[in-house]
């Protein structure tokens, strides 16, 4: 097991390949499960937050990224590398998420302190480390240049956003504000 947690730790460091990851079917579906529920409760850390709210946005999240990059590796009839460029996704998601973790807790917190800025700065720190390793992921799985695979990861963090917006418009409603 520590093998597999310092497999992911060296994917997200951009040391080792998707393609070493095992292929697995078991690992891709406990990678997808931890993941999920760790994005979870990281909403629920965060903040008061709908339980179907924060369901629905990982598995549209979960979903999304297994749905894109299946139909990306089907066009390019590489489908052999689905399960591992898949569990790589999900195993870097959860090695940052838990990094993620304590930032939350921190800036719960702080409450309305100006070191929340601090905070949040380590926040997107984490989602740029996230996107550069996601894009170093679908350069390798899917055999694109690196550039290409990061605007890649991008654009899907982004769809992700607008349908999580477009599904749960409360999501932009400013705490405290009438």
């Amino acid at each position: 097991m520590k093998a597999l947690w310092v497999l992911f730790w060296s994917v997200c460091q951009m040391r080792r390949t998707p393609d070493e990851v095992p292929y697995s079917l078991p690992l891709l579906a406990i990678t997808a499960l931890l993941t999920a529920a760790l994005g979870m409760g990281t909403q629920f850390l965060a903040g008061p937050v709908a339980t179907t709210v924060a369901v629905a946005t990982v598995l549209i999240a979960v979903a999304l990224d297994a749905l894109v990059l299946w139909l990306l590796l089907l066009f390019k009839r590489q489908e052999l590398h689905f399960v591992q460029g898949l569990t790589a996704i999900y195993g870097a998601d959860f090695v940052l998420g838990l990094f993620a973790v304590p930032l939350v807790v921190v800036g719960r917190l702080l409450g309305e302190s100006p070191l929340v800025a601090v905070i949040v700065f380590g926040q997107m720190l984490l989602v740029g480390w996230n996107l550069g390793v996601r894009g170093f992921i679908y350069h390798r799985t899917l055999q694109i240049g690196i550039f290409q695979a990061n605007m890649l990861a991008l654009t899907l963090f982004l769809l992700n956003i607008f349908i999580a917006v477009k599904l749960f418009p409360e999501l932009l409603a400013v705490p405290g504000a009438q």
